[in-house]
């Protein structure tokens, strides 16, 4: 006899035709697009896929779902993605994908991690999430995309697979949530957005007393700092004037060579980003010492 709730073999045959294994509120679109449009969306997408030991035939059936929009709104939370989905019966199915988040003591050495890189740190404060914060948590001991085992998936249907097509689905989706927002990968984990940035900043700013941290030297002598047209109003002599630009080099300058290539997941040719930094240096060059009337300076006015 047939648990509970579960369906029959003569229910699951019939429920697995192809008009009936199509979402109701999604026939007709079919629409094969991919999914992870960025390095964190695609590495996502090559956690779910490769690393995180899922049955691929179902994570095939659920890009079929999530493609034809059978998921509704979705949620997503510290250690936990929620999602109604639509299913071959009227009521949809509750969706949850879990993903272990990081413990205290495991969220300060990630933090001090990315702290200990200056440009790492600033990118993030302008809302980016360079790819090298993957290799600064690696450093850390720690993995921020999903390893085998830690990926979750629970839904309300009676398919006992792991995933069932339904969360699978909503695990393709998670890579359209990261296209959208790269900090949601650090709130799968646990941390939001605010708590990042809240954390980063402290870092670059020490206490009272304390000595230099990751980044004191760009704090400067004074946290607060002065506000640059206070400083003017009160200047009772007159202001210098403003130096004479210094000349340009006599030839082009070379980039600085970085001290690590992009991690394997960002997607990006280290040779190719040297190639583009090294004729970026050498048009700049061109821009600085060209005078009015050269084929250079006119083409940047035209420009």
């Amino acid at each position: 006899m047939s648990p509970a709730g579960r369906r029959t073999s003569g229910d699951w045959w019939s429920d697995e035709t192809e008009e009936n294994h199509r979402p109701p509120a999604a026939r007709g679109r079919g629409s094969r697009r991919g999914f992870g449009q960025t390095w964190w969306g695609r590495a996502w997408v090559d956690a779910l896929e490769h690393r995180a030991a899922l049955d691929p035939g179902r994570l095939s059936r659920g890009r079929s779902y999530a493609r034809r929009g059978a998921v509704g709104q979705m949620d997503v939370a510290p250690g936990l993605v929620m999602a109604a989905v639509q299913g071959s019966r009227a009521v949809p199915y509750t969706v949850t994908v879990r993903v272990p988040r990081f413990r205290r003591d495991d969220w300060e050495r990630v933090l001090d991690a990315i702290a200990a890189q200056i440009g790492r740190t600033a990118a993030l404060l302008d809302g980016e999430l360079p790819p090298e914060v993957v290799s600064d948590v690696a450093a850390a001991g720690l993995d921020l995309l999903p390893g085998a085992g830690e990926i979750q998936p629970r839904c309300s249907c009676p398919d006992w697979g792991d995933p069932c097509k339904h969360a699978a689905a909503v695990c393709y989706l998670v890579a359209d949530a990261l296209d959208k927002d790269p900090f949601t990968l650090l709130r799968l984990r646990g941390k939001s957005r605010a708590d990042v940035l809240s954390a980063l900043r402290a870092r670059r700013t020490p206490g009272p007393g304390s000595s230099a941290g990751p980044s004191a030297g760009l704090a400067g002598s004074s946290a607060e700092g002065v506000v640059a047209r206070d400083a003017y109003a009160g200047a009772s002599e007159p202001r210098p004037e403003l130096p004479a630009p210094p000349l340009p080099p006599e030839r082009p300058g070379h980039p600085v060579t970085v001290a690590f290539d992009p991690p394997p997941e960002s997607g990006i040719d280290p040779e190719v980003l040297r190639a583009l930094a090294t004729a970026a240096a050498h048009r700049a060059w061109q821009l600085a010492t060209a005078t009015p009337g050269d084929p250079d300076h006119e083409g940047e006015a035209d420009a």
